[in-house]
């Protein structure tokens, strides 16, 4: 999907943010018989972020359960990769011309011959299906790995530890979303990856730093040039989803074991943010 890095405004005087006193983008929420920790994900990453910080080490050693986005083996597995193209796919022999600007067209056609490709291959695409393929090449070559993102990191060690893993959506779920979002302006997805792509490439150094400072205000000003022409985008696919997504990381609090919830950080903080919405229900929120 979309290289996700939406982060936080402030959320109340009494959460601080790093850098102060060496804070990272890791949350915990104690109760009486657990602790669930909340974990922000950079979901693509170069090598030089690990080793993690010893307190992630720590969140993830002591949880029994672990809570991700959803099913990465599922994700990988070919009859999901055949649901993504055959649901972004144009049925009626139309083409992706046909269907955006002029403008747009041409943008995405100097980056698809500039990763190398052909416009052909990218002719049948409906835009949110070019803003994937667009995001997977120039993050590529940009020198990002999704094997190296937070998430499948852990995803792979939680198997490999037998660790219970709990999916907030489905993969057929995630498909539907963006495939259906702003279906009658489905052209502003793919001018909103542009956009985003531009402050990934020339700012990934301030993104790495903000990230491993836990510098949540850094990480807002940097995101919000790229979604704050589209919140129509924002809407749909953070803060509807936060809300969601709230209400099942409700249930892990206060049972038996520890757990740790690992998703994209932008879901976590911000005024509509997981960590705001637990706030208002009256649990302790802290920052690592």
């Amino acid at each position: 999907m979309l290289f996700v890095l939406v982060f936080a405004c402030c959320l109340t005087s009494t959460m601080a943010y790093a850098g102060q006193d060496g804070r990272i983008f890791l949350w915990s929420v104690p109760s009486e018989k657990n602790t669930v920790y909340l974990l922000g994900s950079v979901h693509v990453l170069k090598q030089d972020v690990y080793p993690l910080d010893r307190r992630i080490e720590k969140a993830y050693k002591v949880a029994a359960r672990i809570m991700f986005e959803a099913d990465m083996a599922q994700l990988a597995e070919p009859v999901t990769r055949m649901k993504m193209l055959a649901s972004g796919m144009y049925p009626d022999g139309t083409t992706l011309r046909q269907h955006i600007s002029l403008e747009t067209y041409e943008i995405l056609k100097r980056k698809v011959v500039g990763a190398g490709m052909s416009m052909d291959s990218f002719e049948p695409l409906k835009p949110w299906l070019c803003a994937v393929t667009l995001s997977s090449l120039e993050l590529k070559r940009m020198g990002f790995d999704p094997a190296l993102g937070i998430d499948s990191h852990f995803f792979v060690r939680a198997q490999q530890d037998k660790k219970a893993l709990i999916f907030l959506e489905s993969s057929d779920y995630q498909i539907d979303l963006i495939a259906g979002v702003l279906e009658d302006k489905s052209e502003d997805l793919l001018k909103q990856t542009f956009r985003e792509l531009e402050v990934i490439e020339t700012m990934s150094a301030d993104i790495l730093k903000a990230w491993v400072d836990g510098d949540a205000q850094k990480m807002e000003s940097i995101v919000n040039m790229s979604l704050k022409e589209y919140p129509q985008i924002n809407d749909r696919l953070f803060v509807q989803r936060n809300t969601d997504w709230t209400a099942k990381i409700e249930k892990l609090i206060n049972n038996e074991e520890d757990a740790l919830v690992i998703v994209g950080a932008g879901h976590l903080v911000g005024e509509k943010g997981v960590l705001a919405q637990l706030m208002d229900r009256g649990y302790p929120v802290a920052q690592q």
